[in-house]
This record gives structure tokens, sequence and C-alpha cells, in this order.
């Protein structure tokens, strides 16, 4: 792998928003997006998610307890979405190790990084605001993680 990130497999556009309801509203007169996955992540993360064609669409409200990464990044106002980060999937073990290798070797923190589900699904926020002027998110699937957006509905 070359010393650069990970650019291939993107799928998904992460927003910010202040109010799930005023998000789900500006996905529909924004985006024409009329179906959406709405989830309570934790006790401080509310989401949406939709599928527009092969690209997702992700709306994150963070409450109380919600980490910097959420909580640092410029806010819209109320009623509004700004692009938080750009998600792409890591396929392999190899590929992953690279990313993380590169993000070290660049000097780029890693503001959240983890595994759910046994491992099978893992992830990583990379600080690519000085590149890109957002955070790119990485994720690998594998196992029954495969499935996690098999709920999430398909637009257009």
């Amino acid at each position: 792998m070359a010393d650069v990130l990970p650019m291939g497999h993107f799928y998904q556009f992460g927003y910010l928003s202040r109010d799930i309801d005023a998000a789900s509203a500006a996905l529909r007169d924004r985006f024409g997006i009329t179906q959406v996955r709405r989830k309570r992540s934790s006790d401080w993360m509310e989401t949406l998610h939709a599928w527009t064609g092969q690209t997702m669409v992700e709306v994150i409200v963070c409450g109380e307890g919600a980490p910097a990464l959420y909580t640092d990044f410029p806010l819209p106002p109320a009623g509004d979405l700004v692009l938080h980060h750009l998600g792409r999937r890591i396929m392999d073990e190899e590929t992953w190790a690279g990313m993380e290798r590169v993000a070290a070797a660049k000097g780029l923190r890693t503001e959240m990084m983890g595994s759910v589900m046994n491992g099978q699904l893992r992830y990583a926020y990379v600080d690519t605001r000085q590149m890109l002027g957002l955070y790119t998110e990485y994720v690998m699937l594998s196992g029954d993680a495969l499935r996690i957006y098999d709920d999430v509905p398909q637009n257009g």
C-alpha cells in the first residue's frame, strides 16, 4: 500500500444536525429522501440513515456526553445539516492495517476507533480536516455486521 490513506469504497455522507425531526425534513426537502431508519444508538446519539442508490446518507444528532469528535465540530443553525464525514469501507485486514500505519505516520489523529459485535464491525474516525475539510470514517464489516444496514430504506 502506498503512503496515502485509502480513498476507495466511498459509501456514506455523514451529517450533523441539532434536531432529528428538522434533519428528517431537511433530507426530504433538499434531497428527496422520504424514507429513513431512525435509531437511538446510545444515550448521547440519535441517527437517521437512508440509501440513495449506492450511497448512504447518515445524520447524527448528539446530546450531552457526546465525544468531542462531534461536539467540537461547528454545528449548523437549527433545522440545518452540516457535512461532518465521508464514510469509506475497508474490505480486508491488510488495508485496515495500512490505514492505521499511514494515519500514524502522517500524524493524523484517530479521534475515535473501536469495534463492536465481537469485532465484526470495526470503525475509525481519522481527522482529515486539513486535507478534506471534514473527517473520514473507515468501516470494516464481517460476519453478522454485513447485514447491519439491511433495514435502511432505499430512496429514489
